[in-house]
């Protein structure tokens, strides 16, 4: 473990990720390629930083917007998100609205919100240029990354293959409000790795917490201006096990209720890419 920090007087075990300029992964510099394929392959996660990218102002012009955004439509009764909840999807597809025990969610996919014309609820609907807006930059940024971790890997083939904008995907932008418990002793186990290829992660309070390969787990700090990525399955598998999906899970660092939102961009290979996965 890195490093310990104090969080309104509780310690905690916080993972000293790599740190990664998308604007150097934009121009080919080959130091920051390095670094990403480092993060890629030791923790399999690392903080993004958008600031001086191609359209990272306009990114966090906008991340205001879209944490405002979850929360309106999150404090919705019940019986109207209810509504949203989508029938026309397979099981292992999140479009719309879900929820469980520990969480809520409301996803939009990238080809019917960007590429065709999502009929949004209500209360989002004024936001839809904000979503359409934030999902391209964040679908351009993985795209960018994926391109140089698969110069930097010799692949089975090129992994921006299974990614082209003319395959129709899952990727998408997903609203999580998962808010803190009065006990932490009391938070539900929810460990997992991520499907798909790439998970972007937005975030303004602790509670990612990410298993390292000794076996000791530390959370990942919330950085203004960056966001934080991390490898999923496809990904690991596509690179034969070159690159590594870390096991991760939202906690808490001590107790008290609060609300707490999270913004993930999940970029997922295309349908006819992902079935030769199976």
């Amino acid at each position: 473990m890195d490093a310990r920090m104090l969080i309104d007087g509780t310690k905690i075990d916080v993972v000293d990720l790599e740190m990664i300029s998308l604007k150097g992964l934009e121009s080919g510099d080959a130091e920051e390629m390095a670094k990403l394929l480092s993060g890629a392959q030791t923790t399999g996660m690392f903080h993004l930083d958008f600031r001086g990218s191609q359209f990272g102002d306009v990114l966090w012009e906008r991340v205001g917007e879209v944490y405002y955004a979850s929360e309106k439509y999150f404090d919705q009764e019940p019986g109207i998100k209810q509504m949203d909840v989508r029938s026309d999807q397979a099981p292992s597809q999140d479009k719309g609205y879900k929820f469980c025990e520990t969480d809520e969610t409301f996803e939009m996919a990238y080809d019917e919100l960007v590429k065709g014309d999502l009929k949004l609820p209500e209360i989002l609907h004024y936001s839809k240029h904000t979503m359409k807006c934030f999902s391209e930059i964040c679908h351009d940024a993985t795209l960018t990354m994926l391109r140089s971790l698969s110069s930097s890997v010799s692949a089975k083939s090129p992994f921006e293959h299974s990614h082209s904008k003319t395959q129709l995907s899952d990727s998408g932008l997903k609203l999580v409000y998962e808010p803190c418990v009065e006990q932490k002793a009391q938070v539900v186990e929810n460990k997992h790795t991520d499907g798909g290829t790439l998970t972007v992660l937005f975030y303004n309070d602790w509670g990612l917490h990410v298993k390292l390969r000794d076996g000791s787990w530390g959370f990942v700090e919330p950085i203004e201006g960056c966001a934080v990525v991390n490898v999923a399955d496809w990904l690991e598998w596509m690179s034969g096990g070159q690159l590594r999906s870390p096991l991760h899970r939202v906690t808490q660092p001590m107790d008290g209720f609060r609300k707490r939102y999270f913004l993930s961009y999940f970029l997922r290979p295309g349908h006819t890419s992902q079935n030769m996965h199976h």
